[in-house]
């Protein structure tokens, strides 16, 4: 049993560096499409919600290229999407503890259905 554990947590981590380096290449393709920089939404997301920025990703939500950035502020973590076509504020919610774990679950469950997904040839 022990052993098992130990090959399963040997395989993850052999795999981490591939599964990293496919995040890093989706941002940059995401990226070469978006008409506004990182810096640009960024600038545009912390105007609106003054605040430190925990992370930041730029996905496409809903058919919609976004950055999306979770700042922490006194009332929460408020998610703050920006358009990245226009640089538009086009979302700015407080998420619950809870309804980040919920939607930290999602992207993990997706990007593994992604990872598994054959390519498209």
């Amino acid at each position: 049993m022990r052993t098992s554990i130990l090959v399963g947590i040997l395989l993850a981590l052999l795999t981490l560096p591939a599964w990293c380096g496919g995040q890093k290449a989706n941002q940059a393709a995401l990226s070469k499409e978006a008409k506004i920089t990182m810096e640009q939404a960024q600038k545009a997301a912390l105007a609106k919600e003054p605040g430190k920025i925990q992370e930041k990703e730029i996905e496409r939500e809903k058919g919609r290229l976004i950055y999306s950035f979770d700042i922490k502020m006194a009332d929460g973590i408020h998610e703050v999407n920006v358009d990245a076509m226009t640089g538009e504020v086009v979302e700015d919610t407080v998420e619950s503890a809870a309804a980040e774990a919920k939607e930290k679950a999602a992207d993990k469950k997706k990007k593994k259905n992604e990872k598994a997904a054959p390519p498209n040839n």
